[in-house]
């Protein structure tokens, strides 16, 4: 499963493609003005981001953004052969009934032109024609365009592993967490992993780890646990549905957010509670100990979230997050590591990750 491109609705596509240079780092692809929209592109690693913002009032970017907080409009798949995944998706019985109850799993052929996203990415690099594409539309305002592009064999990142995108988290209204997994387990094949009932001392969340081995692509799925969860805070600044998060590969981390910070990057700030406890479980595992002993510091200092398992102590989890990117909206990166192929999440970072955001929404209200 290889990801194309993620596309960003914003209310200013020029000022947030410096932001992404000045802060992240990333390369400016191609600038283009339409009658509707500005559009620019932006690369990293192999995954391109496109930033469209409207120029007029009847664009259909502001018209997303009168019912939407700045954020993640499309997911863009490349696949092998559409007509394979289409007929797929005609065969699986429930999907007709999920898409008509939730509004997900519409389809929509659209044409070239008015993907003007797709037309500038091929136009402006090396990948193949699009020889096939479709909408199909996804949980909340996220939809997922699947592209099969011409001589795929000659594409430059033939490897289906997406070596810039780690994992995506879609945060769902409270009730709908089972029928999302289930679409997107049928429509991407994804598999269950793990899954995780959060509790901080404000609120609460439900999250499925859905996973693709091939690509070893992670989506996992929220939904609030209370009226007061973070995930519900999101909700309702994003008015429904949305991607709250993405996860960048950053390795090496510790060098990485060094970077981010002298770039001016906001983060996430982590208590030293966490690290007092963090050191006492890493005392118990003598192997874990000797190998991030000469990082603990840097560790430390940059605030990044260690986690392991037990029973590998060697696989180490490494991640740390960022402040919301975009103003009026809750969306934010996250910037992970994983050593000696660890699978999955660690329960003891997720729960800190969401005493964190908390303690961040408490401080800006």
């Amino acid at each position: 499963m290889k990801i194309d491109h993620i596309h960003f609705f914003v209310e200013d596509a020029i000022s947030q493609r410096i932001w992404f240079i000045q802060y992240l780092g990333w390369k400016s692809v191609r600038q283009v003005t339409l009658p509707d929209r500005d559009l620019e592109i932006l690369c990293y690693r192999d995954t391109y981001f496109v930033l469209s913002s409207p120029r007029s009032s009847d664009s259909p970017v502001a018209e997303y953004l009168r019912n939407h907080a700045p954020g993640v409009v499309d997911v863009a798949f490349v696949v092998t052969d559409l007509s394979v995944v289409l007929n797929h998706l005609e065969r699986i019985t429930n999907f007709e009934e999920l898409s008509s109850s939730k509004a997900a799993g519409k389809l929509s052929f659209p044409s070239l032109q008015s993907l003007p996203a797709l037309s500038e990415i091929t136009y402006a690099t090396n990948q193949p024609e699009p020889y096939k594409w479709a909408y199909v539309s996804g949980w909340g305002g996220v939809s997922h365009l699947l592209i099969e592009r011409s001589s795929l064999s000659s594409y430059p990142y033939k490897k289906s592993n997406n070596n810039a995108i780690d994992h995506i988290v879609l945060n769902v209204p409270a009730g709908e967490l089972e029928y999302a997994v289930e679409f997107y387990e049928n429509f991407l094949g994804l598999q269950k992993q793990q899954n995780f009932q959060i509790q901080t001392e404000r609120s609460g969340l439900c999250s499925q780890v859905l996973y693709e081995p091939e690509s070893q692509f992670y989506f996992n799925i929220n939904e609030p646990t209370s009226v007061n969860s973070q995930i519900q805070d999101f909700l309702d600044v994003n008015h429904g549905a949305g991607i709250q998060h993405i996860a960048l590969h950053s390795e090496p981390i510790v060098k990485t957010v060094a970077t981010l910070r002298q770039q001016g990057l906001p983060l996430l700030s982590v208590p030293i509670a966490y690290y007092q406890h963090l050191q006492e479980r890493i005392q118990e595992c003598k192997i874990l100990s000797m190998q991030i002993l000469h990082e603990w510091h840097q560790i430390v200092d940059h605030k990044i979230l260690i986690d392991w398992n037990p029973d590998i102590p060697s696989s180490l989890l490494l991640q740390i997050f960022s402040l919301p990117i975009f103003p009026d909206s809750l969306f934010f990166f996250e910037f992970i590591e994983r050593r000696q192929d660890v699978k999955g999440f660690g329960e003891r970072n997720f729960l800190a990750l969401y005493e964190a955001i908390e303690a961040e929404l408490n401080t800006i209200a």
